[in-house]
């Protein structure tokens, strides 16, 4: 049994935080934080797919590969990219103050940004506030650290949990941020995850591309992909469980758990995209493929006419029919069944009559799913989104100032 317990990335045991301000945010809350664990850790991370990534993403991504990281230090309100060759001796040099100060190899230490993007780091205000950081490491600072990592963001997101594996309980926690500009692969959001349970590097990596990919892959708030996107998991051991191996009882067991706390952060980024009022599901079933049950659930979960009309809370069904058509998926017309809960309000291509009183009804619900059944194949999809607002508008478009 996976059991939600209190708190965030230092519950599992051995892990620190610390966050202070350095001067990134004009509105004066932390934007600096550091998590750490007290001993060596099994490290994974899956980053984003955008060609104009960050040179945090580059310097995370070349030390990762040993997969033996041991800290990671956030900054937020600056995005660290679009500034040249800068970007990597920026990232190198903050996170090799660190980790001298905090006793590790510079390459055990990443450096995850978010922010705006075209700006150089205040690097000289940022080394200042290393020693203040690195100084009040503790177990106490989860929530802070959490709060430390947001930008447009309006609530923190974290989640710790409790299983056992064979026997021995373990603990999983993860904080995460992210509310605009989210679009797989993977979303604008980082997130980290803590572990004390003990499993090979390898098990880690498989479990955790694939908990990435059945939550903040299945997530959509406005179609555009970030620069940023940085998603990583430390294991250390400590809980002294049996080794977890790929392929165990005790692998599935802690793939469940971590399937789990990521759906969990990933449906908390998505209800609270930027401007949002309503969670949305769209499922596809009946695909030939995987690829077009996803390709027809991505469409209309991207199209600003569908979660306009969502927004407005306003049943057209007819937004969506012509989404589904304009995906660029092969589909026969005749076949094509779509409802708004389990409410059929088109089946087999054609209208079907239903009260718009109870339509409208469903639509002033806080969460909304959309059922299509394509009537062509065995597959499935299933992604999530939010509504479109004026209140998305107004944020971004007044991000910078």
């Amino acid at each position: 049994m996976i059991r939600v317990v209190r708190g965030g990335i230092t519950t599992p045991q051995g892990f620190l935080a610390a966050a202070v301000n350095c001067g990134i945010k004009r509105s004066g809350y932390d934007d600096l934080a550091l998590l750490v664990s007290e001993r060596p850790c099994a490290c994974a991370g899956v980053f984003t797919k955008n060609k104009m990534r960050s040179g945090s993403v580059e310097l995370c991504e070349r030390r990762l590969k040993k997969g033996l990281a041991q800290a990671v230090i956030v900054n937020s309100g600056n995005a660290n990219c679009c500034v040249g060759k800068r970007e990597i001796r920026d990232a190198e040099a903050i996170t090799a103050l660190t980790a001298r100060k905090i006793g590790l190899g510079k390459e055990e230490t990443l450096m995850v940004s978010t922010g705006i993007i075209g700006r150089s780091l205040p690097l000289d205000r940022i080394k200042k506030k290393i020693v203040s950081l690195t100084g009040t490491l503790s177990r106490k600072n989860a929530l802070r650290f959490a709060k430390a990592i947001m930008t447009t963001d309006t609530v923190q997101k974290e989640i710790a949990v409790r299983f056992k594996v064979a026997g021995q309980e373990v603990t999983l926690g993860g904080s995460a941020k992210g509310s605009g500009m989210i679009c797989p692969d993977m979303a604008t959001m980082l997130a980290f995850f803590t572990t004390d349970a003990a499993i090979e590097r390898g098990a880690l990596k498989a479990a955790f591309k694939e908990s990435v990919d059945s939550s903040f892959n299945r997530i959509t708030v406005d179609g555009d992909m970030s620069t940023n996107d940085s998603a990583i998991i430390f294991a250390n051991g400590l809980a002294g469980n049996k080794m977890i191996r790929r392929g165990s009882t005790g692998y599935y067991r802690f793939l469940e758990a971590l399937r789990f706390v990521t759906k969990v952060l990933a449906r908390k980024i998505v209800l609270d995209g930027e401007g949002a009022t309503r969670f949305i599901e769209i499922v596809v079933k009946g695909a030939k493929s995987q690829s077009d049950a996803e390709g027809i659930a991505r469409h209309v979960a991207d199209s600003n006419l569908v979660k306009t009309m969502i927004a407005g809370g306003d049943p057209n069904w007819g937004r969506v029919a012509s989404s589904i058509g304009s995906s660029g998926i092969d589909i026969k017309k005749d076949r094509v069944s779509i409802y708004f809960g389990n409410e059929p309000v088109m089946r087999n291509g054609s209208g079907v009559k239903v009260s718009r009183k109870k339509l409208v009804s469903m639509f002033k619900k806080k969460e909304i799913i959309i059922n299509i059944d394509l009537r062509s194949g065995g597959s499935s999809s299933r992604i999530w989104t939010c509504d479109l607002t004026e209140g998305y508008v107004r944020i971004n478009a007044e991000y910078e100032t």
